[in-house]
C-alpha cells in the first residue's frame, strides 16, 4: 500500500430504488482525524476499516475497530473515533441516503477474509477508473454500487439464507484448510486437483467471483491469525506453515494485508 493514492468521490448522486449514494472515500487518517469527536450527520453510513485499528464511539459508547470492521450508522446518530496505534487507519466510506420506512439501527459486524479481498479487488478496479480520469463513468458508478452491494448484503442478516452455494470455491478452501502447509502458489493447487490453472481458476471465477489467489491469501490470514495466538510457535514456523520460505517475506505479505507486522498482531491479540 506504500503507493496509495485516496480517492474523493463526492456529488455522485448515484440512485437505484431506495437508495442514493452520494459519497465514496477511500483514505488514510490524517493527523485531524486521529481523533474526531462525536458529530451527527443527516445521511447514513457505511464504514469499513481496511487497515490500522481505533477506537469508533457511539453516544459516548466506545466500539473497538480493526481491520474488517464494518459499522453502519444511520442519520442523526452520535459517533467519533479515536487511533490506537502509530500507523494511520485506512478506511472505505459510503454516505447514502435511503428512503426505507423501517430503518436499521447501528450496526457492527466483522467481514470474512474472503469479503475483505472481494472488496479490495474492486476497489483497485475503482483506482484504475479514476486514474484514467473516469471518476464519473458508468464503469465507476458499477463499481461504486457493487462495493455498496456486498457492504449491504453483509449486514442484511435475513438474506444469508438466500446465498448461493459455490462447490468448487468450497473444495479448493477445505483443501487449503486441511493442508499442513500451504502451497506456495495456485498452479500448486491446480496440481493437487489434477486440473489445468485456468481451467480451475475459471471455474471458481465463475462461480464465486474470486480467484485461487484470493482463496490463497483468504487461508494464510486465517493460518496466521491461527498460528499467531499461539504464543509457542515461532514466526519463522507460521510462515513455512502459510506457504512462505522467507519469513521477511511473509512480514511484508502479513503487513501489506494486515496494517501490523506480524509481532505487533500478536502482541495485540494475546
Amino acid at each position: 500500500m506504500n503507493e496509495f493514492q485516496p480517492i474523493f468521490l463526492e456529488n455522485l448522486r448515484i440512485s437505484i430504488p431506495g437508495y442514493s449514494i452520494l459519497r465514496l472515500a477511500h483514505h488514510r487518517h490524517t493527523p485531524k482525524s486521529d481523533l474526531i469527536e462525536e458529530h451527527t450527520h443527516s445521511h447514513s453510513q457505511f464504514l469499513l476499516y481496511l487497515r490500522g485499528q481505533g477506537i469508533q464511539t457511539y453516544n459516548g459508547e466506545p466500539m473497538p475497530v480493526r481491520r474488517g470492521a464494518l459499522l453502519y450508522f444511520p442519520p442523526d446518530t452520535p459517533h467519533g473515533f479515536i487511533k490506537s496505534m502509530k500507523s494511520p487507519p485506512l478506511s472505505v466510506v459510503i454516505n447514502f441516503r435511503e428512503n426505507r420506512t423501517k430503518k436499521w439501527k447501528v450496526k457492527n459486524k466483522v467481514l470474512l477474509p474472503v469479503r475483505l479481498s472481494e472488496v479490495e479487488s474492486i476497489l483497485n478496479q475503482l483506482i484504475q477508473s479514476v486514474d484514467l480520469h473516469q471518476a464519473h463513468s458508468i464503469l465507476a458508478s458499477s463499481k461504486i454500487l457493487q462495493i455498496f452491494s456486498l457492504l449491504f448484503d453483509e449486514l442484511d442478516e435475513g438474506n444469508i439464507i438466500n446465498r448461493a452455494v459455490f462447490p468448487v470455491t468450497e473444495k479448493v478452501r477445505r483443501l487449503l484448510n486441511e493442508l499442513p502447509i500451504i502451497p506456495k502458489a495456485p498452479n500448486e493447487i491446480a496440481q493437487i486437483f489434477e486440473e489445468d490453472l485456468s481451467s480451475l481458476n475459471r471455474k471458481v471465477r465463475r462461480e464465486s467471483a474470486l480467484n485461487l489467489g484470493i482463496l490463497l491469501d483468504e487461508a494464510r490470514q486465517k493460518r496466521s491469525y491461527e498460528g499467531l495466538k499461539r504464543e509457542n510457535l515461532s514466526i519463522s514456523k507460521i510462515a513455512w506453515d502459510c506457504g512462505f520460505t522467507d519469513p521477511n517475506y511473509y512480514a511484508r505479505w502479513f503487513r501489506k494485508k494486515v496494517g501490523q507486522s506480524p509481532r505487533q498482531w500478536r502482541e495485540g491479540n494475546s
